[in-house]
């Protein structure tokens, strides 16, 4: 029902459910008009009064399917609040030329009317409807004049008018006061939700590589975990390493250091899944995991890996300037630590740089601490 009468939009529902807040002020306005008709006290002519309902229904129906089809984002001001407020205006114009004895009364509307305003409008818009306010009273006033001169006291309409002149002013600045401070606080708002979102980013993410940092990582690895020893797919934990890393800071430096690392794991980070990360782990070193994954398919993920690090071209470095990378490759077993299952990949990328790196070696058991397996893709040793 919520989404049949309103829209999915976010933004349109707020403009939707704002028009029904108006129209609840023309449901109030009707009731006053009907009940001043039954008093003898509005003086339009037999069934002009239903009409007049029935126009200001047509009216509040127009501007619901103008929003709810989509037009209003035509216009820059998506939310109309100026044209149906100007609406609002010639509604009261009828209201008040046949309120009769009751019109002082009726010009209370116009500040209900201001007050849906301070929704979208600035201060020179809040003036611009003071002047149509005041115009349009003072035409008010000059058709009585005309028309029905004896129905109206000249002097008291005018000490209306010079009382609104007074008043609408007032309410304009006050107004405009709101929706500036609406409008500063909303873009404050805005600006502090983009900081929070920043310094969430930079929280998780190392700065350098923009993979997640070890502090994310441990707290991943331990969600992993969890779900591991809930009877969930295991998952994979690899170490990759940059192989002699040290030798590039010292021919090129450290800033040529820091762009190798940023585009070799850019690099390799293509080749697993959107459910798996890298992680710097500390210097060189990184932590791959690969979520439900067994250790024959974690194998031919740090083998591709490997291959399209020893291919990684590097923008301003020699074109035959290679890095090559090791890694030592588990997989977690239920209950043991997280510490442990770091421990047993690290083991295993010993034995990769042992034997000669580039390559990849799996550990299997976390009770064969010395027993590894070499690739068959991988570099003889």
């Amino acid at each position: 029902m919520k989404t049949a009468l309103l829209t999915d939009d976010p933004k349109q529902a707020l403009r939707i459910k704002r028009l029904f807040m108006s129209f609840a002020s023309y449901l109030m306005c009707m009731g006053l008009v009907l009940y001043c008709d039954y008093r003898g006290w509005f003086l339009m002519p037999p069934g002009g009064t239903l009409w007049f309902l029935a126009t200001v229904l047509v009216v509040n129906a127009g501007f619901y399917l103008v929003f709810r089809t989509g037009w209003n984002l035509r216009f820059s001001d998506s939310s109309l609040t100026m044209a149906q407020m100007v609406a609002a205006f010639l509604v009261l114009m009828v209201v008040i030329y046949y309120a009769g004895r009751v019109r002082g009364v009726m010009l209370l509307l116009y500040l209900i009317t201001y007050v849906f305003g301070v929704f979208r409008l600035r201060v020179h818009q809040f003036f611009f409807l003071t002047v149509v306010s005041l115009a349009s009273y003072a035409l008010v006033i000059w058709l009585l004049v005309l028309n029905r001169p004896e129905a109206v006291d000249l002097q008291v309409e005018i000490m209306h008018w010079i009382v609104l002149a007074v008043v609408l002013p007032w309410f304009s600045l006050v107004g405009g006061y709101i929706s500036q401070l609406r409008t500063t606080i909303s873009k404050a708002n805005s600006e502090l939700s983009e900081a929070l979102s920043t310094i969430e980013v930079l929280a998780i993410h190392d700065e350098l590589t923009q993979v997640y940092n070890r502090r994310h990582m441990l707290d991943l690895l331990q969600k992993e975990k969890a779900r591991a020893d809930r009877h969930a797919p295991h998952f994979c934990l690899g170490i990759v390493d940059l192989d002699h890393f040290k030798n590039v800071n010292d021919r090129f430096g450290h800033l040529v250091g820091d762009t190798v690392l940023r585009t070799l794991v850019r690099d390799i980070g293509l080749e697993i899944r959107e459910a798996d990360f890298l992680a710097r782990y500390g210097g060189e070193e990184f932590v791959m995991v690969l979520a439900d994954t067994d250790l024959a398919g974690a194998l031919r993920v740090a083998e591709r890996m490997r291959k399209r690090a020893e291919n990684c071209p590097y923008p301003g470095l020699p074109e035959d300037f290679r890095v090559t990378i090791s890694i030592g490759l588990t997989e977690y077993v239920p209950v043991e630590s997280i510490e442990m299952v770091l421990a047993r990949a690290d083991s295993a990328l010993y034995q990769a740089k042992h034997r000669g790196r580039n390559q990849v070696v799996q550990q299997l058991k976390p009770d064969q601490p010395k027993a590894a397996v070499r690739s068959s893709s991988a570099r003889p040793y």
